[in-house]
């Protein structure tokens, strides 16, 4: 296999694993397992396709926000349930699918022609958090402290899906590799 190719099997693989974990008994070893390698693929497909010759793909970029929308879907109706935490989230998370997929299709198809999922800075920090979180939570449980800290990351969510909804608003042409609102300002000068 080309190296230039590896990015794209990751997001794949990312969107494979996210289907996976709708058909197994949620926050078991093996669900563990497979969730930690989603969100590990998810971390490092972009930085990859950036460092590898040829790596940037639009099929690339197009798989990754698949794989990111499906494992917020997975987290929102299969984990969060499991969690006992969906009564005080559910209003968020909905928000935060809603918001996610409507600031790439609507501001996206109106701006520019074209779905925009964005890969921003702060998007990926927030699936970090998430994973720490899962993490922490598998190893201690439900307490306090890991409830207190997934509601901030799921909040993170939500104030990312503003962010990206405001990037794909303002920005002349669409640029979904832009690392974050404060960007949009040189990007678009760059297009006058």
């Amino acid at each position: 296999m080309k190296l230039r190719y590896i990015p794209n099997v990751l997001s794949g693989l990312r969107i494979v694993l996210a289907i996976v974990l709708i058909f197994i008994p949620p926050l078991r070893p093996v669900s563990y397992i497979i969730l930690y390698i989603a969100c590990f693929t998810d971390l490092i497909d972009g930085p990859l396709a950036r460092r590898i010759p040829n790596g940037k793909t639009k099929i690339g970029a197009d798989l990754d926000s698949v794989g990111d929308l499906l494992l917020i879907v997975v987290g929102i109706f299969v984990l969060m349930p499991a969690m006992n935490i969906w009564d005080e989230l559910w209003f968020a998370a909905i928000g935060i699918l809603v918001l996610r997929s409507l600031s790439a299709s609507i501001s996206g198809l109106i701006k520019h022609g074209q779905v925009c999922f964005n890969h921003t800075w702060s998007s990926k920090a927030g699936s970090l958090a998430l994973l720490v979180g899962l993490i922490i939570y598998s190893i201690i449980g439900g307490h306090l402290f890991i409830n207190i800290f997934i509601v901030v990351a799921v909040i993170w969510q939500l104030l990312v899906a503003i962010e990206e909804a405001i990037i794909n608003l303002l920005l002349k042409k669409p640029n979904t590799n832009i690392r974050g609102i404060w960007e949009v300002k040189k990007e678009n000068a760059s297009h006058t």
